[in-house]
């Protein structure tokens, strides 16, 4: 063999034995191959509901004061004989009162039964010894005291039986108002701000 022939023979084996080198199954050739772009995640912040705090207005209460304001008795029902007298008595029978405007010195006062409890008070007879009192009294001057009254001043002068002050009725006869509790007891006072509760086991005076 020439060495020109030898030198072709060379070449095409040299060709052949690079040919072999290739992926025959259609893979690719051994080197890095760029893959499909990744997207960076991203990560999103959780909502944040915010709630605006409901203004709560407590309803207004009303306090409403009742001021019970008793019946006014009609004077004339309670008139006696004299000139500016007005006799009662209270539901029970036990007091005998009456409001007198007729003299210079206007007197609501009431006779009965007086509480143990009284004090005793000067007598009206010369001497003045203190006496268990027959009756209480008040003036739009003075306080409201116990008395003792030679004549019983607060019955009708006739004789006659008074009509009943019923309960919770005042009887008012210009400045001095009498009015009779079913608890308490029968009450007089002034304008002038003085007066008395009296039953037959309390009293009261201012």
């Amino acid at each position: 063999m020439t060495f020109t022939v030898r030198a072709v023979l060379l070449f095409a084996t040299a060709l052949v034995v690079a040919g072999c080198g290739r992926s025959v199954d259609g893979s690719p050739e051994t080197g890095a191959v760029a893959g499909p772009a990744t997207t960076p995640s991203v990560t999103t912040a959780p909502k944040t509901t915010t709630t605006t705090p409901t203004s709560t207005t407590s309803p207004t209460t009303r306090t409403t004061t009742t001021t019970n304001t008793p019946a006014q008795a009609n004077p004339q029902t309670f008139a006696g004989t004299a000139e500016g007298s007005y006799y009662f008595t209270t539901p029970s029978t036990k007091f005998h009162c009456a409001i007198l405007t007729g003299g210079d010195v206007p007197t609501a006062g009431c006779h009965g039964p007086m509480p143990a409890s009284a004090p005793k008070v000067p007598g009206s007879g010369a001497s003045g010894t203190p006496v268990t009192p027959n009756a209480i009294e008040v003036t739009g001057g003075r306080p409201g005291e116990f008395a003792s009254a030679g004549d019983p001043r607060y019955y009708p002068l006739d004789g006659s039986a008074a009509p009943a002050l019923s309960y919770g009725t005042a009887l008012q006869v210009n400045d001095l108002t009498c009015l009779v509790d079913e608890t308490s007891g029968v009450s007089c006072r002034s304008d002038a701000g003085h007066g008395f509760t009296l039953s037959d086991s309390a009293f009261r005076v201012w």
